[in-house]
């Protein structure tokens, strides 16, 4: 079992669709230059498998697509156990037709039956434990009787937004590094001042990493995103941003807490984070050493204080608060709020796992695009033939977290004259920092072998 509560907790069903930033943004607000990627689109739908860890043997996870049959029995034979159910079928003849449509990229919950999933019975006392609250999930829950409540909507999505912690930060008397812009003319205003002292970001009020946020380094950028907004001001749309300093950051770090319906407050961990430029590149448990230097800073007591607030304006579950340590050892508490499951808090789980064997592991991903006929059972056996898959019995090796964020975009509905693209969700484990990077070089090398181009 997975979680140190579940043991106490009722059974739960968990899924949820994960990058929801984009379901409670609204839609009439202007939106930053973005190319449309819908292989990455399609691999993110598929970042749901990644919950299992939050699942102990007599839960349920309901994902998008079903995990390959290999990856299910490489995690029985670590003594990972879970109910798995699946809602849409990429293995029947109309999985071209199924890929293609509207219904594949709709919200898990609005894809999932009323009935037939454990947990949607009445006389089984399960409760709903989502990714995140959205319409889809609210509307889901009201239609099958769980034994827990939801947070607001509307509250949910407040919360989130960066506005509301820019908001949070000014009412704690915490330091606020960003500048709301509420029109055109305030982007042009206050990103010309910022580029006087240096690049700047802008930052969509419900960006996630890698998407919703620029970086802006020269006039000339700063005058054709302005250019961008006018136009989509000119046609209706509103124009809401956070505008901030690019910071001279030493590290990125986050915590995981659960704010209980009652207000009580459980820190889970502190998660050390590495990024590639502005995009998420993977999650480390912290050091005792560094958590002490926080808890030192204050920075737990900062957070204790916006976690009051948080309940105080309505909402409860989940919280990761995103924060940063700059070069001259200022600390940023509160870069960004997500109130919802994080990635921090998956693999928080998974060293929950680990802690018995005296292991901790590196959550990360590498991008790659896929050999024609490719298959996920024979990079398991690759991996345990070079005595890399992770077992108890190996101080060190490859975890493999999910299937279809590889292979996804191999199947006959979503193939191009490319390579398909994926994405391959790994633990990397080791007792040293040192031991990890060999790993995953090691991993790489495997890759290549296999015909697989690794991209990063």
């Amino acid at each position: 079992m997975l979680s140190s509560k579940a043991a106490v907790a009722l059974r739960k069903t968990v899924m949820g669709t994960f990058d929801p930033e984009t379901r409670w943004r609204d839609s009439l607000l202007s939106m930053l230059p973005r190319i449309p990627d819908p292989e990455r689109d399609r691999i993110v739908l598929c970042m749901d498998e990644l919950l299992f860890p939050l699942c102990g043997p007599d839960d349920i996870l309901v994902t998008r697509c079903r995990i390959d049959d290999a990856l299910l029995d490489y995690f029985d034979k670590l003594g990972v156990s879970f109910h798995h159910h699946s809602v849409v079928d990429l293995t029947s003849p109309e999985a071209e037709e199924t890929l293609r449509s509207q219904d594949f990229a709709s919200c898990i919950f609005k894809l999932a039956p009323r009935d037939g999933i454990p947990g949607s019975n009445t006389d089984k006392p399960y409760v709903l434990s989502p990714y995140a609250v959205t319409k889809e999930a609210q509307e889901y829950a009201g239609k099958v009787a769980f034994a827990n409540p939801l947070p607001d909507l509307a509250v949910v999505k407040r919360v989130n937004s960066k506005l509301y912690h820019h908001r949070l930060l000014e009412d704690t008397g915490l330091r606020t590094y960003g500048t709301p812009a509420m029109s055109v003319e305030d982007v042009e205003q206050y990103g010309t001042e910022l580029l006087n002292k240096g690049a700047f970001l802008i930052k969509d009020p419900f960006g996630v990493s890698g998407k919703g946020n620029l970086l802006i380094e020269s006039p000339s950028l700063l005058k054709r995103i302005v250019s961008y907004l006018r136009k989509q001001e000119g046609a209706g749309s509103q124009t809401l941003f956070l505008l901030e300093p690019l910071l001279p950051k030493a590290a990125d770090f986050s915590s995981q807490w659960l704010l209980e319906p009652d207000g009580t407050r459980q820190l889970i961990s502190v998660q050390r984070m590495m990024n590639r430029q502005q995009n998420y590149g993977g999650s480390v448990t912290a050091e005792a050493a560094f958590v002490n230097s926080l808890e030192q800073k204050g920075y737990f007591s900062m957070l204790e204080a916006a976690l009051h607030e948080l309940y105080l304006d309505g909402y409860f579950g989940y919280v990761c608060f995103d924060s940063m340590l700059l070069e001259d050892g200022e600390l940023v508490p509160i870069v960004e709020i997500n109130a919802r499951m994080s990635m921090g808090l998956i693999n928080a789980h998974l060293d929950g796992l680990l802690a018995s064997w005296n292991l901790k592991g590196w959550l990360t991903y590498l991008s790659v695009a896929l050999p024609d006929e490719f298959r996920f059972e024979r990079l398991l056996q690759t991996l345990e033939d070079e005595q890399l898959l992770f077992t108890p019995l190996r101080q060190s090796g490859i975890m493999p977290l999910s299937s279809g964020t590889l292979t996804v975009n191999g199947g006959p509905g979503a193939r191009s004259n490319a390579k398909p693209k994926g994405r391959l969700y790994v633990s990397v484990i080791g007792q040293t920092e040192e031991a990890r990077e060999e790993t995953l070089g090691r991993l790489k090398q495997v890759l290549h072998d296999l015909s697989v181009t690794v991209f990063h």
